[in-house]
């Protein structure tokens, strides 16, 4: 049976265009690129060739292997060419500026908002990969059930499709716009609940309460509880009486709650301080637990809820929105963080399901967290890709 994805991939391939490429540009800011880089290459070249330290040849390395060609460009080169790192940043500036554009990696949306080009990417063998989510999917649940346990999946909608208004003249691909629920629906189909988040968060998505970051890939401290209270009562039906536990809220800096954070995709807008899009405002909450029992593994009781994912839900320094804190929270249990950041979904489940913690702990719900924009991308299990 052919899908709506597959229908509409078959008729109407897609991606991104670059706006260099609007024919309404001035045919003079085509050309400022190249003039640019090469007036930069030019001065740099003649700086460079007067510096001895640049005509020191490294000495113990081979030509033929490219050992010493590579030496030279890293410690000779790199290190003697001026302006090297503020022309980046200068032309990073105009790009945005006049282009309203970032390097590849990011697209420039309208307000300050910035998505990563992963949520526009399209490609003929897309539908096989889907389908493939889907069936792997089928085959965790099925081994979690061996030993009691039930999997519930937290489908996290693309930010693109929550904020498509303020992407400004860009669009994600038609092919796109049903699969969220089309995947939710494939997985309730085989009994595997998935709460409807994108109608959660498009519900409590407001001005001053956004629930996606604007520079970043991931969801705010906001989006993060409201993820997590409409995944709770599905939890706390499949399990009723978990070890209860109490968390109390508390903003991470109490003298100073919003704190500026430059998000993951600014990195593809490395423009000078002040010339790119703005930061976030964000307001950190942490969690702690409150109650006289202290803690499920140090207390002796197992955790009977464990998360699994990526870097939505892994606690690491750059986590400001502590998914794994809020899940407790909401739930009134304490949660076992078992995601991982940098491993995309599929490749932290599967350390999961064969490691220590699920021997350790068997749960009685496990919840995994899988963002959309990761349905189409491969994952075999020695891969180590980027969350």
């Amino acid at each position: 049976m052919t899908t709506n994805f597959e229908h509409q991939h078959q008729m109407k391939p897609g991606g991104v265009k670059g706006n260099i490429d609007n024919h309404q540009t001035p045919t003079l800011l085509h050309w400022l690129p190249t003039v640019f880089l090469l007036a930069v290459v030019g001065l740099g070249a003649v700086s460079v060739l007067t510096q001895s330290a640049v005509r020191s040849w490294p000495t113990g390395k081979s030509l033929i292997t490219g050992e010493a060609q590579a030496e030279f460009e890293k410690k000779n080169l790199d290190a003697n060419v001026p302006w090297r790192v503020p022309s980046v940043a200068l032309w990073g500036g105009l790009n945005y500026r006049l282009f309203g554009e970032a390097r590849d990696g990011a697209v420039i949306g309208q307000n300050g908002w910035l998505f990563t080009t992963e949520e526009f990417q399209t490609a003929p063998e897309d539908a096989a990969e889907i389908r493939g989510k889907l069936s792997y999917i089928r085959e965790v649940r099925d081994e979690l059930a061996k030993s009691g346990a039930k999997l519930v999946v937290a489908l996290i909608p693309a930010k693109t499709r929550l904020y498509a208004g303020e992407l400004g003249s860009t669009r994600q691909p038609a092919v796109w716009q049903p699969v969220y629920q089309e995947f939710r629906h494939g997985l309730e189909q085989a009994g595997i609940p998935a709460p409807d988040l994108e109608a959660a968060l498009r519900k409590a998505a407001k001005p001053g309460y956004e629930v996606f970051l604007h520079t970043d890939t991931h969801w705010t401290p906001f989006g993060a509880v409201v993820a997590a209270q409409t995944l709770t009562p599905v939890v706390r039906k499949l399990a009723p009486e978990l070890p209860a536990a109490t968390y109390a809220a508390t903003y991470a800096a109490a003298q100073k709650p919003v704190t500026a954070r430059r998000g993951d995709l600014l990195r593809y807008v490395p423009a000078p301080d002040g010339s790119g899009p703005a930061p976030d405002q964000v307001q950190e909450l942490t969690y702690t637990r409150a109650d006289a029992s202290g803690g499920g593994l140090l207390g002796g009781d197992s955790l009977a809820v464990t998360l699994v994912g990526t870097s939505y839900s892994a606690e690491t320094a750059e986590n400001v929105w502590h998914f794994g804190g809020a899940l407790s929270r909401a739930l009134g249990a304490e949660v076992l963080n078992a995601a991982q950041a940098g491993k995309g979904p599929t490749v932290p489940m599967r350390e999961y399901l064969k490691g220590k913690d699920r021997q350790e702990n068997p749960p009685k719900v496990v919840i995994w967290e899988i963002p959309e924009r990761f349905l189409r991308v491969p994952y075999p299990e020695k891969q180590q890709p980027k969350s």
